[in-house]
């Protein structure tokens, strides 16, 4: 007996097309996503995986106002509430910038650690040349006499 096939979307729902806020809010889940990505690699110091997040994010910019425009005039289209529509969008784009905003600042306070580190390093360094030169034997003159 053959194993049962998974349950498939009927062929009309296959090919409708996703609606403009439908695709706008993935956008948002997308940017979420991302930030959130880009906070754990900051947590993890992982530089490369958040310069990846970064740059996915500026990517992304330009499809969300796209599909801003597009939700936009699909709600007129459709005479939905507009003013509801973008209240809802006002609090989910508040949101990011919130996640953003702590995953900058968790940025800042490695930065000045990191700077607070290298600091110490290189006063540990000018010490160590400074011990160096006091041990090191005299240099002799290189002329001892002049005849």
């Amino acid at each position: 007996m053959p194993p049962p096939r998974p349950p498939t979307l009927s062929p009309l729902l296959e090919l409708a097309p996703m609606s403009a806020d439908t695709q706008l809010q993935d956008a948002y889940q997308e940017w979420r996503r991302l930030a959130e990505a880009e906070g754990e690699a900051i947590r993890t110091s992982n530089w490369t995986a958040v310069h990846d997040c970064q740059a996915a994010l500026q990517q992304l910019q330009p499809r969300i106002i796209r599909c801003t425009d597009e939700a936009q005039q699909e709600w007129t289209r459709l005479g939905e509430d507009r003013s509801s529509k973008e209240k809802h969008l006002r609090s989910v784009v508040t949101g990011l910038i919130e996640l953003e905003w702590r995953n900058n600042a968790l940025l800042n306070v490695l930065y000045q650690a990191a700077k607070a580190e290298m600091s110490e390093l290189e006063q540990a360094g000018q010490n160590l040349r400074k011990v160096q030169r006091s041990y090191s034997p005299a240099r002799p003159a290189a002329w001892t006499s002049f005849s």
